[in-house]
């Protein structure tokens, strides 16, 4: 019975251990940059937030210690995202807050109707978050299960720092008299902008993105995926002294694999040499670059090899992955919203995973394992950012508030405006932090994660409410029904 081995990764100590300090820096200038935010905008409340993201951390390594995970370098992003996705749920509660008070209700009377008013929009939010997170960790395999996990175990804590911990902050702070009134920055102000007028433009420029997203990855072909999904070998070499990647390619000639994709990359002050080929060939194309370039003296410092049926098997359980999160995300939007709702929030889900993936084809980037687990982070997100939305339309609508269906809409999309913009800020904060300090292992990662806040935030705001609205008006017509608009009434 010949056995064959189908999967093999290593690392050295020495790039594992860089990798580490990378990513470990990384988080902790993404904590730094996203206190000094809410600290400077919220001041008093911003410190809360603080104590809460702080006691948010504690909890997640502890969970972590008590059922003994392992903490792997995408398990750092995922810490890395929770912190930037932490501060949402307190975003959400302050603008609450602003609202209230500027009715002229007391503090503690504001507080209280700031956070049940803006329970359900996180309490939506983050489980259709967690929907993606659970998937990812029933269907990945490796490090991607750790990211899974940090990420869980970040939503389910963050719930709790943001509505148990802050609250009780305040109304201690409230009844020893240190607290008697809440001053914040509003550097967005409040907007009357007709966004749904903008739909048809907006959608259709949309519609022409997703097009030529689509046409570039058609067009590249097999070079959009890593060696991860069509199999293959991935070298990286350490060189004592620099080698051109032109020469290296050209000693490639000599042994057949000129196809290989040779780059240079960057860790710190470190620089890699990285070579993907074939599989079955890193040993050869080792002892090659030894032989031409001795004075380099190349050290490997990392080598996956990956076969072909692996490679199947991975790109099937991502689709499997990515398929089972938008039928559990639209089940949820369905039941706590209508299928309006959940119709237009899959639509713009896929929006952002089409222009996010087409965005890292037209870059020349390639897939991987850990590529997936931000795509799906970016669904969960792009859903987040739609559900708070969605939310305020749903209590629009539920207050009957006057005006057709589409005032509404244009009313909740203005009233959520700031709080889109500062969340998506706060969350770019972390990841630009990971994109430029996190290390070549996860500059993909960042890269992704940054493009899908960015499109999600787009399609939250001009994708998903003009569906919505236009779904609600052609059943409406279809089944010739004289209800006005606003009949589309969430449960």
């Amino acid at each position: 019975t010949p056995v064959t081995v189908e999967e093999e990764r290593s690392v050295s100590a020495t790039l594992g251990s860089d990798s580490i300090k990378t990513g470990v820096y990384a988080g902790l200038v993404g904590l730094a940059l996203s206190f000094s935010f809410i600290l400077m905008y919220y001041r008093f409340a911003g410190l809360v937030a603080g104590i809460a993201l702080i006691i948010n951390l504690v909890l997640l390594f502890g969970i972590m210690t008590m059922f003994n995970f392992v903490l792997t370098l995408p398990g750092i992003a995922g810490i890395i995202l929770t912190i930037g996705m932490a501060v949402d749920a307190n975003v959400l509660i302050y603008e609450r807050l602003r609202e209230e008070l500027a009715t002229g209700k007391p503090l503690s009377a504001a507080l209280s109707a700031a956070y049940d008013k803006a329970f359900s929009a996180i309490f939506d939010s983050n489980v259709t978050t967690l929907i993606t997170a659970l998937i990812l960790f029933w269907k990945a395999t490796g490090p991607v299960k750790g990211f899974a996990v940090t990420l869980t175990i970040g939503i389910v804590a963050s719930m709790f720092s943001a509505l148990l911990v802050t609250r009780n902050c305040f109304n201690w702070a409230i009844a020893s008299g240190v607290l008697k009134r809440v001053r914040m920055s509003n550097l967005i102000k409040a907007t009357n902008f007709d966004f749904m007028s903008k739909g048809r433009l907006s959608v259709a420029i949309s519609a022409l993105v997703i097009l030529v997203s689509v046409g570039v990855f058609a067009l590249r072909g097999e070079n959009n995926f890593g060696i991860d999904f069509k199999g293959g070998d991935l070298l990286v070499l350490e060189a004592q002294k620099n080698v051109e990647e032109g020469d290296v390619r050209d000693a490639l000639k000599q042994i057949d694999l000129e196809e290989s994709v040779v780059q240079t990359e960057k860790s710190g002050a470190k620089e890699f040499l990285t070579i993907r080929s074939a599989p079955g060939t890193s040993d050869r194309i080792d002892k090659l670059l030894n032989e031409k370039f001795p004075e380099a003296k190349f050290r490997v410092e990392q080598s996956d090899k990956v076969g072909k049926l692996v490679g199947d098997e991975l790109a099937r359980n991502s689709l499997i992955a990515l398929a089972l999160g938008i039928i559990g995300i639209f089940i949820y939007v369905t039941a706590r919203f209508e299928f309006a709702f959940a119709l237009a929030a899959i639509i713009a889900l896929l929006h952002d995973v089409v222009l996010t993936i087409g965005a890292f084809a037209l870059f020349g980037r390639e897939l991987s394992l850990i590529i997936v687990g931000a795509v799906l982070t970016i669904a969960g997100y792009s859903i987040n950012d739609t559900i708070v939305v969605f939310d305020r339309i749903r209590e629009g609508m539920c207050k009957s508030e006057t005006g057709s269906l589409q005032s509404i809409m244009n009313r909740a999309i203005n009233e959520t405006l700031g709080r889109t913009l500062l969340t998506g800020g706060t969350t770019v904060l972390s990841t630009l932090a990971l994109y430029f300090l996190g290390g070549p292992v996860l500059h993909d990662f960042a890269f992704t994660i940054l493009v899908g806040i960015l499109v999600g935030t787009y399609s939250s705001i001009f994708v998903a409410s003009p569906i919505a609205l236009w779904w609600s008006r052609w059943t409406r017509q279809k089944h010739r029904e004289p209800q006005p608009e606003t009949a589309l009434a969430a449960r």
